[in-house]
C-alpha cells in the first residue's frame, strides 16, 4: 500500500472497530493524523463508536488527541456525546500524561470554555482534575467559566468542590474575573455564596469591586457590597474602587459606592495624591464630577503636582466639567468656601487658565474662554462690593455668605 492508501483504510477500520488490522496498518506506516473530508482522524472515528482498545492502540501509537474537527471537535467531545465513558476515561487519562510533559490544555478547561457542563460531568466522573491549571495563564476551568458567564457550567464545578480561591498568574481567583467581566450578577452570587472571599487582591492588589468598578458593573458592585466587600480597599497604587468608577465615567456605580459610605471615601488619595474628583475631572466625565461634588468632595484639593480638579478639566479641555466647577457652590446649596479657586496655582505657577491656554484645541479655547468670563464675573462682584462698603458699611448683605460676592 502507498502511505496515503493505508491512512485511509486506517479510518476505515478505525470506525468498525477492527483492532488486528488497524494494529498492522499502523506497522506498515499509516498516517495518524490524516483527516477525512468531516475533519476526522481515526482517532475521532473510533471514539465515536466507543473502540476503546483500537483508542488504546492509537494513543500509544502518538494519535493526536487535541485535533479540531471541522465542527471544531476533538475525539472526546465524540466520546462523550454518545456517552463512552470508558473512551472518555482513556483519555482524560492520557491527556494527564501528556500534561505533565507537554503542559497543554485540558479537555475540561474545554468544556468550561464551551459551555458544556454534560461534557465537564463526564470528564469529572472520568477523573479529571477539577483545579486543574492551564499552563499558559495558569487559569482553572472555574475561572475560565466563570469569566465567560457559563453559569452552568460554574455549577457543575464548585458542585464537584471546585476551589474558588484557586489563582491565576495575575493573582486573580474566579470572582475577580466574574467581577470583570459579567454584566449581571449571576455567577458572582453563586461565587459568593461558595464562600468566595469578596476582598482577595491581585499581583497589583485589586479585589473584584476594584475591578467591577472599573468596568462599570454596577449589579455586581452591588452584590459585592452586600457581601460587605472593602469599599475603600487600596490597590498596589493606593486607588479605591471609587478611584476607578470615576475615572470611568460609572455615575452608576459612583452612586452605591457612596451610599453605603455615607459619602466618605471622596478625599481619599492614592499615589499621586489625586482624589476621585481629580480622575473624573482629567477624564471629563461631568456628571461624576456633579455626583462627587454633591457629596462633598473638597472642590480644591490639590494633588502631587499642586494641580486642583479645575487644572486637570483645564488641561482636558473639558469644557462641561469646567462649567460644573467654576459654578458650583453659587446655588446656594453649599458655603462659599467651597467654590473653585480660579486662582489656584500648580508647582509650576499655571493657574486653571494658563493651563488651558497652553493648548490650542477648540475644547481649549471654550475652556479658556469660560474661565475668562468668569473671572471678569468675580472682578465685577468684587469691584461692586467695595463701592458698596463705601456706601454701606455695616450691611449684612455684605457678609462673606452673600449672593452677592
Amino acid at each position: 500500500f502507498q502511505l496515503a492508501g493505508r491512512a485511509h483504510l486506517l479510518l476505515m477500520e478505525a470506525k468498525n472497530g477492527h483492532l488486528s488490522i488497524a494494529e498492522l496498518l499502523i506497522q506498515k506506516g499509516a498516517r495518524l493524523d490524516l483527516q477525512n473530508d468531516a475533519g476526522h482522524t481515526a482517532l475521532h472515528r473510533a471514539a465515536s463508536r466507543g473502540h476503546t482498545e483500537l483508542m488504546k492502540t492509537l494513543v500509544k501509537a502518538g494519535a493526536p488527541i487535541h485535533t479540531l474537527d471541522l465542527k471544531g471537535k476533538t475525539p472526546i467531545h465524540l466520546a462523550a456525546e454518545n456517552r463512552h465513558l470508558k473512551s472518555v476515561k482513556l483519555l482524560v487519562e492520557e491527556e494527564a500524561r501528556q500534561s505533565e510533559s507537554h503542559r497543554q490544555n485540558m479537555f475540561l478547561h474545554m468544556a468550561a470554555m464551551e459551555d458544556d457542563w454534560r461534557l465537564a460531568e463526564l470528564l469529572l466522573q472520568s477523573g479529571a482534575t477539577v483545579d486543574a491549571l492551564n499552563s499558559q495563564d495558569g487559569l482553572t476551568p472555574l475561572h475560565i467559566a466563570s469569566m465567560q458567564g457559563h453559569t452552568d457550567t460554574v455549577i457543575q464545578l464548585l458542585h464537584n468542590k471546585a476551589e474558588p480561591g484557586v489563582t491565576d498568574r495575575l493573582g486573580r481567583t474566579a470572582l475577580h474575573w466574574a467581577a470583570f467581566s459579567q454584566v449581571d450578577s449571576c455567577v458572582v452570587d453563586l461565587l459568593l455564596s461558595a464562600k468566595a472571599d469578596p476582598d482577595a487582591t491581585d499581583n497589583e492588589k485589586k479585589t473584584p469591586l476594584h475591578l467591577a468598578a472599573m468596568e462599570g458593573k454596577v449589579d455586581v458592585a452591588i452584590s459585592l457590597l452586600s457581601h460587605r466587600a472593602k469599599r475603600r480597599a487600596r490597590d498596589m497604587d493606593g486607588s479605591t474602587p471609587l478611584h476607578y468608577a470615576a475615572a470611568g465615567g460609572h455615575v452608576s456605580v459612583v452612586t452605591a459606592l457612596l451610599q453605603p459610605l455615607n459619602n466618605k471615601g471622596t478625599e481619599d488619595r492614592n499615589a499621586w495624591r489625586k482624589t476621585p474628583l481629580h480622575a473624573a475631572a482629567e477624564k471629563g466625565h461631568d456628571s461624576v464630577a456633579l455626583r462627587l461634588l454633591e457629596a462633598g468632595a473638597k472642590i480644591n484639593a490639590t494633588d502631587h503636582n499642586k494641580d486642583t480638579p479645575l487644572h486637570c478639566a483645564a488641561r482636558g479641555g473639558h469644557h462641561k466639567v469646567m462649567k460644573i466647577l467654576v459654578n458650583w457652590g453659587q446655588a446656594g446649596n453649599v458655603g462659599w468656601r467651597n467654590k473653585a479657586n480660579l486662582q489656584a496655582k500648580n508647582n509650576i505657577g499655571k493657574t486653571p487658565l494658563q493651563v488651558a491656554e497652553t493648548k490650542h484645541t477648540p475644547e481649549h479655547e471654550n475652556t479658556a474662554i469660560l474661565l475668562k468670563r468668569k473671572m471678569n464675573l468675580i472682578i465685577s462682584l468684587h469691584s461692586n462690593k467695595f463701592l458698596l462698603l463705601l456706601m454701606y458699611p455695616n450691611s449684612h448683605l455684605l457678609t462673606p455668605n452673600s449672593s452677592v460676592l
